[in-house]
């Protein structure tokens, strides 16, 4: 029989993807929309958004609920970077309403603005408690806080999803800045960002494309919500948006971690949207067990407004979810691939985040998406090519330019020499290389792992430069590998001598860009 295969097109096997969803009754309706580097790639929709049967597509107004955290942290880091807020200062410089009712009052027991937007400010959990509360005014919540706020954990100590704390953190931001926080987040955000329909709930224009959250009753009818305000918790969960304009807010904070184009927007610094986009505190430790048993163990954590996830063959992929009676939403992207996806949906039913986590990883599997880039530094080349000189043959001269004080200090070069005519030997004569460092993996442009072949095997050699001009070389390793190459490890990692001794492992999935040698 034959064995050969036709590829469906990716956008055709997302959009069924998507379309089981609402044809299985998870949800009236669904919206979704895919993100390359240059922003929205395609998109679909299925079902019905409201009552008039309006099928969902790129326009229609959803509430998008806690992903609205990610507009008010990047809000914040504009109002620190003018110099109007700092997040390093306890809430109760901004908002002295603020009281710790179980815990002395003192600098140990207030959380930071920082500790709040990163949800580890020791407040616990209060997700099922919000909901019916989000239209709560202002001045009521801050009267029940001034009554006293209950810590769980140490501020700080540990991550707690706390929307209460973030919406003190808003309050903060709408005080340092002086207006309210949907005018800042209006002017600085939404409006250079040119995001159309994307507004706070409060200030929604009448009229619109807007989307009902319905629930499922127990004989089988969609039973719509009415329409929520927010009021005390805006800055929790409170702005509505669509697929069109969060698909320009995922790739703008995505494009931070890409090179810079001319077309960026630099209303938040690449800096600050980097730092936006980075765990600052830990989730606890998790070994998942997925459909057909595969395992995978998460390392991230909460960002500002975000949550941070890596591992070694992805790399870095960011996301939120959203969640309101009525409606499950959700947003993610690869920062190094600029590939993303948001699935906005009217219904609380199903593991529509499933989905999209699916439909990202089906994008990036099919376009051999890389972890991550590392562009070489010309004298990381530079310096493999000499180092391999002086491994074939040693010159002194040529090693006293090359290596940084501390390789002598810390071995003597003549030791280095003897070890490196042991491996050799080891290995066999050294093959001709063709004048080419035969590169095998890099962690940063500044270090590099080659190949050097032998008749028996071949050597794995790594260098790592040195941090200030000129670069030399602070750290050499150099292993005899006997076998094919395919049978080895092929990486080895810079020592990082203050925490680890260097070690040889499989290399991680790297993009390694050679410097331009004009």
């Amino acid at each position: 029989m034959s064995a050969e295969e036709t590829a469906v097109p990716l956008k055709t096997e997302i959009d069924a993807l998507f379309g089981q969803h609402v044809a299985a009754g998870q949800s009236p309706g669904l919206a979704y929309g895919m993100t390359t580097a240059d922003g929205l790639d395609y998109s679909g929709g299925f079902g019905f958004a409201n009552a008039d049967g309006l099928v969902p597509d790129t326009d229609t107004i959803f509430p998008i609920a806690s992903m609205s955290k990610s507009f008010v942290a990047a809000a914040a880091l504009i109002a620190r970077d003018r110099g109007l807020l700092s997040l390093t200062d306890p809430i109760t410089k901004y908002v002295p309403e603020f009281v710790v009712a179980n815990v002395d009052a003192d600098t140990e027991g207030i959380p930071t603005v920082e500790m709040l937007f990163s949800m580890c400010g020791g407040l616990t959990e209060d997700n099922s408690w919000v909901d019916p509360f989000i239209d709560l005014p202002t001045d009521e919540l801050l009267a029940q806080v001034a009554k006293g706020v209950r810590l769980s954990r140490y501020p700080g100590a540990a991550f707690e999803y706390s929307n209460l704390g973030f919406t003190l953190a808003g309050i903060a931001v709408s005080r340092a800045a002086g207006q309210r926080l949907e005018d800042f987040v209006r002017e600085n955000l939404f409006e250079p960002l040119g995001l159309t329909n994307t507004h706070f709930d409060s200030d929604l224009p009448e009229g619109g494309r807007r989307a009902t959250g319905y629930a499922h009753s127990s004989d089988d009818i969609w039973v719509p919500f009415e329409p929520q305000r927010s009021d005390a918790f805006a800055a929790a969960g409170g702005i509505v948006s669509t697929v069109r304009d969060l698909a320009v807010w995922i790739t703008w904070l995505g494009s931070a971690f890409r090179p810079r184009r001319d077309d960026d927007i630099d209303v938040l610094s690449r800096v600050s949207r980097r730092e936006m986009q980075r765990a600052h505190v830990n989730f606890p430790p998790a070994l998942i067990v997925g459909p057909g048993g595969a395992v995978h163990a998460p390392n991230g954590g909460y960002a500002l407004g975000l949550v941070a996830t890596s591992d070694l063959h992805t790399g870095t992929v960011v996301t939120h979810s959203g969640g309101l009676p009525g409606f499950r939403l959700f947003m993610i992207w690869h920062p190094e691939s600029g590939n993303g996806c948001v699935a906005l949906t009217n219904s609380q039913r199903g593991d529509a985040y499933s989905l999209v986590n699916d439909a990202l990883g089906r994008t990036l599997r099919r376009t051999d998406a890389q972890a991550v880039s590392v562009r070489l530094w010309p004298e990381t080349m530079a310096l493999s090519a000499q180092v391999e000189s002086l491994i074939r043959q040693w010159d002194d001269e040529l090693a006293a330019q090359v290596f940084s004080g501390n390789v002598d200090f810390e071995r003597p070069l003549s030791q280095r020499r003897a070890e490196i005519e042991e491996a050799v030997a080891e290995i066999g004569p050294l093959r001709a290389s063709g004048g080419r460092v035969d590169i095998v993996s890099a962690v940063t442009a500044a270090d590099v792992t080659w190949s050097i072949p032998g008749e028996n095997g071949q050597l794995l050699c790594m260098i790592h430069l040195t941090p200030v001009d000129p670069p030399q070389v602070q750290e050499l390793i150099v292993r005899a590998a006997s076998g094919p190459r395919a049978t080895v490890p092929t990486e080895i990692a810079p020592a990082r001598a203050a925490f680890a001794h260097a070690a040889i492992s499989p290399t991680k999935n790297v993009l390694i860009e050679e410097p331009d040698q004009g």
